[in-house]
């Protein structure tokens, strides 16, 4: 396949979702060009050349006119979104999950691009039935995967009892919900030599013990997290966004060696012992941290059963669901609005 990729930028999400597939497919020898914003020039033969255009969450009339393109040189077209950015709290709408009216103009575009597109792809089931519902002729669920530079880093030498949360700033919402703070304070009130590190979310911690990271690039992010003892990943199901997430948290704890806690809601029913953890109901999350604190044979049975799953949850390993996807929509190039959604 000759693929033309357009991703949103340089987000952890887009590796995820394009920069990163997109690699693992030209190492099974497909051929691939990334259009880049500096070089609009070249798209129009990049379009023509291409089999295939796989669009990663830009959702505007300028791309409504790129995907237009695309079809009239003949190309399928795939769209890609990972999160539900329609329904943002307006507490922390961003440039990455917009809010109010700019998601009305998103979802106004969108429409229009889902008349353009032959199959649409999401980590989400939610998110793919809500593509459907939105007038998406068909979309296919390809779960995000661990990027795979950050299983090649060496981990982080340890620093003893430690209990890390890597998180984007969106989850201090599951902070009004779920009570990890007084959790945590009242922890490392009880165990004098526990540490608690975020990546991202900050936690108001009036502890020397307490460390925010406020970012790091993935790869230094996972090779960080390495050292936790622990690795949470509270959500609340009070904001709809949440229900739509992936669960590649889970998975890039369980790639470092990470045993994981986690709410079970979402991406994250279904997981537990044999992925490397425990779901966590929002009253038991002291009396399941102090567990696995206060038992090192546990965490380290948990640990190696998250290693064995979380390293076949790698991008390169699983690229052959994009592959397919890809051959699905070149197959019905064109014939979108009797597309059935693929299984």
């Amino acid at each position: 396949m000759r693929i033309a990729f357009l991703p949103d930028g340089s987000s952890v999400n887009t590796m995820y979702r394009s920069i990163a597939p997109m690699r693992a497919l030209a190492e099974r020898g497909h051929e691939t060009r990334r259009l880049e914003p500096a070089e609009r020039d070249s798209w129009p033969a990049t379009l023509r050349w291409c089999d295939l255009l796989h669009i990663h969450r830009v959702c505007d009339e300028g791309v409504v006119e790129v995907a237009r393109a695309a079809r009239a040189a003949g190309a399928s077209v795939v769209w890609d979104d990972d999160d539900d950015v329609t329904h943002v709290p307006k507490k922390v709408s961003s440039r990455k999950v917009p809010q109010g009216l700019e998601s009305t103009r998103r979802r106004a575009a969108r429409a229009r691009l889902f008349r353009l597109v032959d199959l649409t792809t999401t980590p989400s089931r939610h998110l793919a039935e809500r593509f459907l519902e939105g007038g998406a002729p068909a979309a296919r669920v390809i779960e995000n995967y661990v990027i795979d530079e950050a299983v090649t880093t060496p981990p982080a030498a340890g620093q003893g009892l430690e209990v890390g949360w890597v998180a984007g700033l969106e989850h201090r919402l599951d902070l009004e919900r779920i009570p990890v703070t007084e959790v945590l304070a009242a922890l490392l009130d009880e165990h004098p030599t526990l540490r608690v590190t975020t990546i991202g979310v900050r936690l108001d911690l009036a502890s020397d013990r307490y460390r925010h990271i406020e970012k790091l690039p993935l790869p230094q992010a996972l090779q960080r997290a390495s050292r936790f003892a622990v690795g949470i990943a509270p959500l609340s199901p009070a904001w709809a966004m949440n229900l739509a997430r992936s669960n590649v948290k889970l998975k890039e704890y369980a790639a470092v060696g990470v045993p994981w806690l986690a709410s079970p809601i979402g991406p994250y029913v279904g997981l537990g012992e044999s992925e490397g953890g425990r779901l966590v109901v929002d009253d038991a999350w002291r009396d399941e941290l102090s567990a696995l604190l206060d038992s090192p044979r546990r965490r380290r049975k948990l640990a190696k059963r998250a290693v064995r799953w979380g390293r076949r949850e790698t991008v390169t390993r699983n690229a052959e669901q994009w592959e397919r996807a890809f051959a699905w929509a070149l197959e019905h190039r064109g014939a979108t609005r009797a597309a059935p959604a693929p299984s």
